[in-house]
């Protein structure tokens, strides 16, 4: 039933089952058509506590003492401001909230004034100097070389820097040696996609024309790429004498690159 607003009993009034179902059982939260409506009918009987409801406008209002604020305030924080799992709300400014997207999995909360939030997701760097990831590669096949134009070794590794900031340590072992009754030394280098780091040329300890001479080469060199893309290291190899051939990975030893991403 529609309840008939508010009611000030007084002393001697017959109160009828309609006057409980109306007044006593909806009372507690007051009907009204409009705020018109209400403030004409307790004109006089206001309270600090009162509650009501109005059709017009389908909000609930409480008293302050004062005035009538609504419960539903537009200015509260609503159930719409977040979108999707793992959104947060946070501010742009004084009373001002707003919604921040949920990051990428790994990525942690960092300040950042230049942003709206002063927040924003960014992939963990885990520190100066700690070793954020760990890349490696194996080559084991034996296979020569009689010409001054390097070729690649085979030796190749590919690593994705999680940030711009890192630098990649290089570290290759590397079999090497020089072929039978010939006189040459081994040429290297060191890559990064198409570009040389490093390069030196082995000396061998002996010229021993008779028999094939084996060794090795060892080494470390230290990046600063500037990437989050994919970025691949390889070794490639020459001969320093045209027609005298040299060798790597003889009987098929093993080569191995890694590479390792260092936070700034």
């Amino acid at each position: 039933m529609a309840a008939s607003g508010y009611k000030l009993f007084v002393t001697g009034d017959v109160l009828t089952a309609a006057q409980v179902n109306d007044y006593l059982m909806l009372q507690t939260v007051m009907v009204f058509a409009n705020s018109a409506a209400r403030t004409s009918a307790l004109s006089g009987v206001l309270a600090e506590g009162l509650v009501s409801y109005l059709k017009d406008t389908d909000v609930v209002e409480v008293y302050t003492g004062a005035a009538w604020v609504s419960l539903d305030d537009p200015n509260a924080i609503q159930n719409s401001i977040v979108d999707a799992k793992g959104d947060i709300i946070t501010a742009t400014a004084d009373n001002t909230p707003a919604r921040l997207a949920v990051g990428t999995n790994g990525q942690t909360l960092v300040a950042d004034s230049t942003t709206a939030t002063g927040l924003k997701w960014a992939t963990a760097s885990g520190g100066s100097g700690r070793i954020l990831q760990v890349q490696q590669a194996t080559y084991g096949t034996q296979s020569s070389t009689s010409s001054t134009t390097y070729s690649d070794t085979g030796l190749t590794v590919t690593i994705t820097p999680t940030a711009a900031t890192s630098t990649i340590l290089v570290l290759f072992f590397l079999p090497i040696a020089k072929q039978a009754n010939v006189n040459s030394k081994l040429n290297w280098k060191l890559l990064r996609a198409s570009t040389t780091l490093s390069n030196t040329q082995v000396n061998y300890l002996r010229n021993d024309t008779a028999s094939l001479f084996q060794s090795s080469i060892s080494y470390s060199y230290y990046d600063s790429p500037a990437t989050t893309s994919a970025t691949t290291y390889k070794v490639q190899y020459a001969t320093n004498s045209s027609g005298n051939g040299v060798e790597i990975c003889t009987d098929n030893s093993q080569a191995i690159i890694q590479v390792l991403e260092i936070g700034a």
